[in-house]
């Protein structure tokens, strides 16, 4: 396969990443406009947001599989570099599954903590209607505990 085509190939799977992503997210918001109330909002808007972010990842590993499957020489750069991807799509769903167990332990009654593949930025929303100091402080800590991460790129929201 020339250098051309590896390109294109893997253009293309980046494209329908992204077109999978957008579909996605516009399909579960359009579904979960008519709520009945406000707890079932903030429900779905927890629910619908990890099984947005589970089915993203579920793709993204699956194309990263489908690099690692190809056989032969020429594909080895892109084979370590799939591989290295994958790792670090794990690391960031392992951290993101802690912290939230965490903060749950903690007594916040939802919490959905999403952190980028590279590990560098980490945001947090919180189901409550306003956060104390204390309460941003103790949420701030657990993640300083168990990610070394700077300040500047830690969020945390409530909803």
């Amino acid at each position: 396969m020339s250098k051309g085509k590896k390109i294109a190939l893997i253009v293309s799977m980046v494209a329908v990443l992204v077109v999978a992503a957008v579909l996605n997210v516009t399909l579960l918001s359009t579904k979960n406009n008519k709520p009945t109330d406000a707890d079932a909002v903030q429900t779905s808007f927890f629910a619908s947001s990890r099984l947005d972010r589970q089915t993203t990842r579920d793709y993204e590993i699956a194309e990263l599989n489908q690099i690692l499957a190809m056989e032969g020489d020429e594909y080895a750069e892109a084979r370590q570099n799939a591989l290295a991807k994958k790792q670090q799509i794990v690391d960031a769903m392992e951290t993101e599954m802690l912290l939230e167990t965490l903060l749950k332990a903690q007594g916040f009654a939802d919490v959905l903590v999403t952190v980028n593949a590279s590990m560098d930025n980490i945001s947090v929303i919180v189901d409550s209607d306003e956060l104390t100091r204390q309460d941003t402080v103790k949420i701030y800590n657990i993640i300083a505990t168990e990610v070394a991460i700077d300040p500047d790129y830690v969020r945390i929201l409530c909803v």
